[in-house]
């Protein structure tokens, strides 16, 4: 299997340890890269002071780059976790109830803000539930995906990454 083929193919299976190992060395490389654009922009004067965090916040082509960085994280994160559920005969759409769960909470939190004060408990409410089914999402996946063994021989998402591992265990 080729690098490309693991970090942004959504298709195919992987166990456990390449998907370990490539979601942490992709962390660490889109941190660095993100902590070098960084840099750049203090250095090069491209950026901006936040009013409420005091902090400073790339602009320019600069910031765009660490955006990109950013969604490239996250497909390769999809992809790798969409493997690891398909090597566990799951489909890799269970990833997206994760994420419309956490955009409900957020647009749950807008509106919780942006109504009158007498109505903002019902909506901070319904946000922490939705924060919470998020977690409990999470854990769930996070679970399966890292520590849950694969489905022995192959399934309708491809053969068995372990296959030849196996076999030689039987023996």
């Amino acid at each position: 299997m080729s690098l490309t083929y693991l970090l942004f193919s959504f298709k195919g299976r992987i166990n456990r340890k390449p998907w370990w190992l490539a979601t942490i060395a992709a962390g660490l490389a889109a941190s660095v890269l993100t902590a070098i654009l960084e840099a750049a922009a203090r250095s090069s004067g491209e950026t901006i002071v936040n009013p409420v965090t005091h902090q400073f916040e790339p602009t320019g082509i600069l910031g765009l780059a660490i955006s990109v960085v950013g969604l490239v994280n996250m497909w390769i994160a999809f992809a790798l976790s969409a493997k690891r559920l398909h090597d566990q005969d799951r489909t890799g759409w269970w990833l997206i109830w994760q994420l419309l769960i956490l955009v409900l909470a957020v647009i749950l939190v807008v509106v919780a803000v942006a109504v009158p004060q007498e109505q903002g408990a019902v909506w901070y409410a319904l946000a922490g539930a939705a924060c919470l089914a998020a977690f409990v999402i999470s854990v769930w996946l996070f679970v399966h995906i890292g520590f849950l063994r694969g489905t022995d021989g192959p399934n309708r998402f491809g053969p068995d990454p372990l296959g030849a591992m196996r076999a030689d265990a039987q023996l």
